[in-house]
């Protein structure tokens, strides 16, 4: 009944659901929307509920609504809630993605979940299969995402984001919600942030901050850059920011290098070589310059034309070039910690 799904991202998840399952098992889920009665009314606003059929048991699939689950154990306390009032002997979590680090806490906790193209776990079936459909290598299941990345970093650099809601901080870095949301989720999952709410709204709640939080994250935390690349043309600073060797010669005693470097979001690198007509530069090219494309936009964390000194410490902590390498270590030195 995937046309009773009135909602795109709703119905696309269904679909993403139902071809996974008939691909693993052959299974049909026969995904079907309900509202029972009886359930608390903060329920429906939290989540969608389907019923449908998984390993021939009569099963209720919960769709978290935009912004994700909260925590693990917030989670459980709100199935435990709906196996009171609806008949069905398996209830089954089904999520758009998941994060490492909330994956784990789904396994430790012993939640069934299905992740379409990623994982199908249901204990009380037996039932763990993992699968990748992209052949990109991931990021290592220690490491957070970037845009948990950023709201780690931002609150190092004193951005006032605890007690901020979701779609706040979704506008400040500009990033999707259901990004942000699911770097929530990871926070949460870490047990790095608190669950919690103000009415119907998530908001941020960090269980550390300074040294504490980065002792605890320092491991966990990547390079932004993605990929380099040498090009001639006019690249506004506000549009890509100082980065490398020449970032790190306005906040230490390195000597700017010969080729300015700079920094501008992977998203958006697209449109900024059409917008501005750049082009590949030939290697002994003086008007080249060196740009990293990051995951993340680095303007968001800085209030000037120079990349902030928690990214650029984490682009040039592990330098080949010893010099570098020393220069980052002398980023964090303002920092005490």
């Amino acid at each position: 009944m995937l046309d009773e799904f009135p909602d795109l991202r709703l119905r696309a998840l269904a679909n993403a659901s139902e071809t996974y399952a008939r691909e693993a098992f052959g299974a049909h889920l026969h995904l079907d929307p309900i509202k029972p009665l009886g359930l608390p009314h903060f329920l429906y606003d939290r989540y969608a509920l389907w019923r449908g059929e998984l390993l021939d048991s009569p099963t209720v699939f919960i769709v978290p609504q935009s912004d994700g689950i909260g925590g693990v154990d917030e989670f459980l306390k709100h199935r435990d809630q709906m196996r009171r009032h609806i008949d069905a002997r398996l209830f089954v979590l089904l999520l758009e993605a998941v994060p490492a680090a909330l994956r784990r806490r789904l396994v430790e906790k012993r939640v069934a979940f299905i992740s379409p193209g990623a994982q199908f776990y249901v204990p009380e079936a037996f039932v763990d299969l993992r699968e990748t459909y992209s052949s990109e290598p991931g990021p290592s299941s220690e490491q957070v995402s970037p845009t948990t990345q950023v709201v780690i970093l931002a609150a190092l650099l004193g951005h006032d984001v605890n007690d901020a809601s979701l779609t706040q901080l979704a506008e400040r870095y500009q990033v999707a919600i259901m990004s942000m949301s699911r770097a929530f989720d990871e926070l949460e999952a870490l047990e790095l942030a608190r669950p919690h709410r103000v009415g119907r709204q998530r908001r941020l709640s960090l269980r550390f901050g300074g040294g504490d939080l980065w002792r605890a994250v320092e491991g966990r935390l990547q390079s932004p850059v993605r990929k380099t690349r040498y090009v001639t043309g006019d690249l506004p600073l506000n549009e890509a920011v100082l980065a490398g060797e020449s970032a790190l010669a306005r906040y230490t005693m390195l000597n700017e290098p010969r080729i300015e470097c700079r920094a501008a979001p992977a998203a958006a690198w697209k449109r900024m070589v059409r917008h501005h007509g750049l082009e590949t530069a030939w290697a002994y090219d003086e008007r080249r310059i060196e740009v990293q494309t990051w995951a993340y936009d680095p303007q968001v964390l800085t209030d000037n034309e120079v990349a902030d000194r928690l990214s650029l410490y984490l682009s040039a902590r592990h330098d080949a070039d010893e010099r570098v390498a020393q220069a980052a270590d002398h980023l964090l030195e303002p920092f005490g910690w």
